[in-house]
């Protein structure tokens, strides 16, 4: 009787040890589907939501596996976050780009804080809005679903997180509840992406445009306005027979649903010299085995390239020694007044230096301002007329007689901007209007 009761409990207890481990996020082949692959020797952070579990995952010797878990609080309001206030942790693929010690925080902020960087470049083009989520310990009593928006750790845990992470590379992957895959099927994900990936940089190193632009969805169009001028270095590389290469290195790839987020170290040479341009971010839209690309902008840029709006070109220019011709300032502002008139914002946003500010408004604030009243009025006719270019040692500055109209309004008057050169371009870094 004895005998077959430890039977029943042996079989029991092997039942149960079965569930455990087929449920735990990491079992044999079976892995999280938002961990495509990881670099060597980096790591991923995973939140579900569900279970209030925060897990890291690393790569070493090419295998992912889990390397610390802990209990964690997310938003006190169910569901993923779509506007400020609204006390919801985003869902979705961000990264971490600061790290504060507690010295610089209040105490509802624990020993360490990471800020992350949502919304990211695809949540903005979705119109989610909302800032400040962060990674950060606490003074309190750890509870379920506690926070604001944010990711709370105890103290101890916050720490021990922390060696885990290096900057604008370390994803956040937030999930409701982790799905698993088998991992054969990551490795055929990664082979996919990593070839769109390479056809890509072939497209940008030796392509035409129509090449660069059939990557992206017809929903999505890139800035190209660098374009013209990196044919133009490439033409000088082939004459002065110096090759210029575009490489990637430490690529990352991460999936939330059907939008797989690769991030990678862009590389420019030329066979002598190897130039990091800084780390690049692509949101691809994945159906089946097809990804067109839906987002694409530098999650970092190298520290010689951080006033560069273009590191491309800049690092180009230094590898080919290319002095680009002084391309006509007016031809630049002609092409900008026929943007605002198409109400073509996108094109018309490419013409402002990041550093523009007119009005008590920086360019992002700028744009939103013009893209609201493009939206308001049924048609915009701006046209320019009698320019006058002074030349300066940083750039230009160009006034002309400018006329506007609308559906709804119409005024004249002088137009002076300032324009800038930036990766061979002119960018406009402010602009000053005196109506008539």
């Amino acid at each position: 009787m004895k005998k077959n009761m430890f039977k029943t409990s042996c079989a029991v207890c092997l039942v149960f040890a079965v569930l455990l481990f087929s449920h735990s996020p990491v079992a044999g082949n079976v892995l999280p589907d938002s961990i495509i692959t990881l670099p060597e020797n980096e790591s991923a952070i995973l939140v579900e939501k569900q279970s209030q579990t925060l897990y890291v995952y690393s790569r070493e010797n090419k295998k992912i596996n889990l390397a610390f878990s802990a209990s964690c609080s997310t938003g006190e309001v169910f569901g993923a976050k779509k506007k400020a206030g609204d006390k919801k942790t985003p869902e979705g693929v961000y990264f971490l780009i600061d790290e504060y010690e507690d010295r610089y925080l209040t105490p509802i902020y624990g020993k360490k804080a990471f800020p992350s960087d949502y919304p990211n470049f695809y949540d903005m083009r979705l119109g989610k809005k909302g800032s400040a989520i962060w990674i950060h310990g606490t003074d309190k009593r750890l509870k379920p679903m506690d926070s604001n928006g944010c990711i709370a750790l105890e103290n101890d845990n916050i720490l021990s997180l922390s060696d885990y992470i290096q900057l604008d590379s370390t994803p956040l992957i937030i999930v409701e509840k982790i799905q698993k895959t088998d991992s054969n099927i990551q490795v055929r994900r990664e082979k996919d992406v990593l070839e769109v990936l390479d056809n890509w940089v072939g497209s940008i190193e030796s392509g035409n445009y129509h090449q660069y632009l059939a990557f992206y969805s017809d929903e999505y169009v890139p800035d190209i306005s660098w374009w013209e001028t990196w044919l133009k270095l490439r033409e000088k590389s082939e004459r002065d027979k110096v090759r210029l290469k575009v490489q990637v290195a430490n690529v990352g790839i991460y999936a939330h649903r059907d939008i797989v987020v690769v991030l990678f170290d862009l590389i420019l040479s030329s066979g002598k010299e190897k130039i990091l341009l800084g780390k690049r971010k692509i949101f691809m839209e994945e159906s089946g085995r097809t990804y067109q690309i839906v987002g694409d902008t530098l999650q970092k840029k190298s520290k010689a390239y951080i006033s560069s709006d273009f590191p491309l070109i800049a690092a180009g220019r230094k590898l080919v020694d290319y002095k680009p011709g002084e391309a006509s300032a007016v031809e630049t502002i002609q092409k900008w007044l026929t943007a605002w008139s198409s109400k073509d914002m996108d094109a018309y946003a490419r013409f402002y230096a990041d550093n523009f500010y007119s009005d008590g408004l920086g360019k992002k604030a700028w744009v939103k301002r013009k893209r609201q009243l493009s939206q308001k009025y049924n048609y915009i006719t701006v046209t320019g007329t009698d320019f006058k270019v002074t030349k300066k040692e940083d750039g230009c500055e160009i006034s002309f007689f400018q006329n506007y109209e609308s559906s709804s309004f119409s005024t004249q008057g002088t137009k002076h901007i300032k324009f800038v050169r930036r990766d061979g371009l002119w960018k406009i870094s402010q602009e000053n209007w005196k109506k008539k």
